[in-house]
């Protein structure tokens, strides 16, 4: 048969002829062709995304083992941090065994002064400096709490974050906090607690305090109110004890209004619960609570310039 292929297929039985057609003969061979293309293409893909995969594995492989690492950093850095917390903690508590027990040798050193009637001589410098607080009269004790900042600077109703070592609210982590957070609603009402300047008004950028008034008093005394909504006073200013110089707010790094308020003395952060409390009524307590001040030489000072201001009133008088 024309354009036939006759395939002769020889067995046991005998011999057998099938024919084929060109036509037919066409599509195996292309089908097969496709066959073996499809094959090699697949192949090769396999091949590709694998080499792919190996590559994202061993990426992510690498990427794992940095974030171990990272972890592995983070545990010791906690670890080490637990271990400086209950450092810090235990040589905070061996420091006010020690102050407890320096009160202690001093109360016994005046009890022993006191049985055999000895008088200090005044070139001597003892364990703690004497000043005979106690026997000061009235005139006297007002006149140094006319000087120096004491009573609240807002009606008081309630603390809500004390002087001293704290997790801090905004960054969690362990700060020593410098001032006395006192609760008020926003607009609240803040007065001076002392006669004296304004050396800064305005928002403070980076001490976080926000709008921020800094008030330099008598005797090396300074009164810092933070996160102030609206400041009344301007710098240089000459204020009076009781005079309104903001309203408080929620400015700078606050977490809800209230007012921080802080004492420094000579650069160095007081506590100022001690002074808030500070009345004629408890006048020798704050002697006892506050350590960091030499009262001595600071009283003696105060009242030096109460001689100076009667003197000058008499001299006045006399005119």
């Amino acid at each position: 048969m024309k354009n036939s292929t006759i395939i002769t297929i020889t067995n046991i039985h005998g011999n057998k002829q099938y024919t084929i057609s060109q036509l037919l003969k066409k599509f195996f061979i292309i089908f097969a062709i496709f066959i073996i293309f499809f094959v090699l293409s697949a192949f090769f893909i396999i091949t590709y995304l694998n080499q792919v995969i190996a590559e994202k594995n061993s990426s992510l492989n690498q990427v794992i083992n940095e974030m171990k690492k990272v972890i592995k950093q983070k545990e010791i850095l906690n670890k080490k941090v637990i271990i400086l917390e209950k450092n810090v903690s235990l040589l905070e508590k061996t420091i006010l065994e020690k102050e407890n027990t320096l009160s202690e040798v001093n109360q016994k050193l005046e009890d022993i002064e006191k049985i055999i009637k000895y008088i200090p001589p005044k070139d001597v410098k003892t364990i703690k400096k004497r000043v005979n607080l106690a026997k000061m009269n009235i005139e006297d004790k007002k006149f140094v709490m006319a000087n120096l900042p004491n009573g609240y600077p807002v009606d008081y109703s309630g603390i809500t974050s004390p002087y001293g070592w704290r997790i801090n609210p905004i960054l969690k982590k362990r700060e020593f906090h410098t001032g006395l957070d006192l609760k008020a609603k926003m607009n609240t009402p803040v007065y001076a607690t002392a006669d004296g300047l304004v050396e800064y008004s305005g928002f403070h950028k980076t001490s976080g305090y926000g709008k921020l008034i800094i008030l330099t008093h008598n005797f090396g005394f300074k009164t810092l109110y933070g996160h102030l909504n609206k400041i009344v006073v301007r710098d240089a200013q000459f204020v009076k004890k009781g005079q309104l110089i903001a309203y408080s707010g929620n400015t700078g790094l606050s977490n809800g209004p209230h007012l921080h308020y802080e004492m420094r003395y000579l650069g160095m952060s007081i506590n100022p619960l001690y002074f808030c409390r500070w009345d004629l009524k408890e006048y020798n307590l704050i002697f006892k609570q506050e350590k960091k001040i030499p009262w001595q030489s600071l009283i003696k000072a105060i009242q030096y310039q109460k001689k100076l201001v009667q003197q000058q009133l008499s001299v006045h008088n006399q005119d």
